[in-house]
């Protein structure tokens, strides 16, 4: 993929998390402090909100990673750091999902 759809996707991805961190927040408080319908804040919190917040966080965090790592000179070439982000993040993944389905 080309480094400028990257960076695209990397900035629309932390505007996504940015907006799910936040309905998470007052999801969170909703059923805490009763700010919006218990019911209604525990369905977003644990039903809606955890899969596409992790993903994105996963989305978000690789790529900035990937490109931190290439900056830092850690691998030799762009196609090992590439290769290590995505492996982990596909790690990740399936943790959280095994995780989740549990």
């Amino acid at each position: 993929m080309s480094d400028k759809f990257l960076i695209k996707l990397e900035r629309f991805s932390a505007w996504v998390l940015l907006v799910l961190i936040i309905l998470y927040i007052i999801s969170g408080f909703g059923m805490v402090k009763r700010i919006i319908d218990p019911v209604l804040a525990r369905y977003i919190h644990t039903e809606l909100l955890p899969i596409p917040l992790f993903i994105f966080f996963v989305l978000h965090v690789g790529i900035a990673t990937n490109y931190a790592l290439r900056r830092w000179g850690v691998f030799k070439s762009a196609k090992a750091g590439d290769i290590y982000v995505i492996i982990f993040g596909l790690i990740l993944l399936v943790l959280f999902f095994w995780l989740y389905l549990l």
